[in-house]
């Protein structure tokens, strides 16, 4: 299996927290590109009412995030995890296309080093 080069996420962070284990690793990876579209979903057309719900799922995209080792965009769902749970509608929508954005982008990126990593073995 070739090396993990995955934009927007630092392979050997996300690798630390399995103690170096590729193919746990991989299975996470995995995991996160089969649910994380859900998620994102669920981020979409946010309101005053559903600002709690976002809260809670934002929380999840982060943690998640976190433990692929893209430290950088679980950094930004954090921000808006801070933002829905100050109430603050009106930070979250600003921020939220961009947040759905990257993370459909991180979906993406894992997915085609997988189909890669796949190719290769």
């Amino acid at each position: 299996m070739s090396a993990v080069n995955i934009p927007g996420i630092n392979a050997e962070a996300g690798l630390d927290l399995y103690d170096g284990e590729l193919d746990i690793y991989v299975t996470i990876l995995q995991s996160f590109v089969k649910n994380t579209p859900g998620a994102i979903d669920k981020l979409r057309n946010v309101t005053a009412d559903s600002l709690h719900a976002y809260e809670i799922n934002v929380h999840g995209l982060k943690s998640v995030s976190a433990n692929i080792g893209a430290l950088a965009f679980s950094a930004k769902a954090k921000l808006l995890e801070q933002m829905a749970k100050e109430g603050d509608l009106i930070g979250v929508l600003a921020k939220n296309a961009e947040l759905i954005g990257e993370a459909q982008a991180l979906v993406d990126n894992v997915a085609a080093w997988l189909k890669t990593a796949d190719a290769g073995e």
